[in-house]
């Protein structure tokens, strides 16, 4: 039963949030706070919080800066940042500074709790954005990457092209920073979006 702690000051989206998960994740147990104090207050009374879903922009206070007092008072605590913002360098300080995830406000009931059931099962969520307008692929890459979105694992693709396996992992790794994802699927998904592949 996954215990999860809301830091938002809009009560409305609070409360919002909190019948959604409750609806689509139903043992979970739900805790809500508005600020430093009251977070803080709710991790007192309960040490045993998963995941903290905490809003980027709070009144007076910023979401990050709240959650690195909490570490420093209690130590490690997963987090995943709440935002309206889709800047990539909101998603870039949050992903640096340790987040799980990075979840936009106006994502839809089900892509909201994809995002949440992923981060809680132990997977990385990040908006699938590319870092810069147009991403030029050597011919290389671009074969590592078709191949990829046919599904293949790495060591199919390492006898397609005669390619070590670490030569492939290489590969890979320069296409998730290029793409600016951190799973194969996400990796395929913005390839395709933006016409590589």
């Amino acid at each position: 039963m996954p215990n999860i702690l809301i830091v938002d000051d809009h009560q409305i989206y609070l409360d919002g949030l909190e019948m959604i998960i409750q609806k689509n994740l139903n043992d979970s147990k739900i805790y809500k706070a508005h600020d430093h104090a009251s977070a803080k207050s709710v991790i007192l009374q309960h040490n045993n919080i998963d995941l903290i879903l905490m809003d980027l922009n709070l009144h007076n206070q910023n979401g990050l800066e709240i959650w690195q007092q909490l570490k420093s008072e209690f130590g490690p605590l997963p987090v995943a940042m709440l935002s309206a913002s889709e800047k990539l360098q909101d998603i870039k300080k949050s992903k640096d500074n340790g987040a799980l995830g990075f979840i936009n406000k106006a994502a839809d009931n089900g892509e909201l709790i994809s995002a949440i059931t992923q981060i809680l099962s132990g997977d990385l969520f990040f908006p699938c954005k590319l870092p810069q307008a147009n991403v030029q692929l050597t011919p290389r890459q671009h074969e590592v990457l078709t191949l990829l979105a046919e599904g293949l694992p790495n060591k199919t693709i390492c006898r397609k092209l005669a390619m070590s396996e670490a030569t492939v992992k290489t590969h890979l790794r320069t296409l998730f920073s290029l793409l600016d994802v951190n799973t194969r699927t996400q990796c395929v998904n913005v390839a395709i979006k933006h016409e590589l592949i």
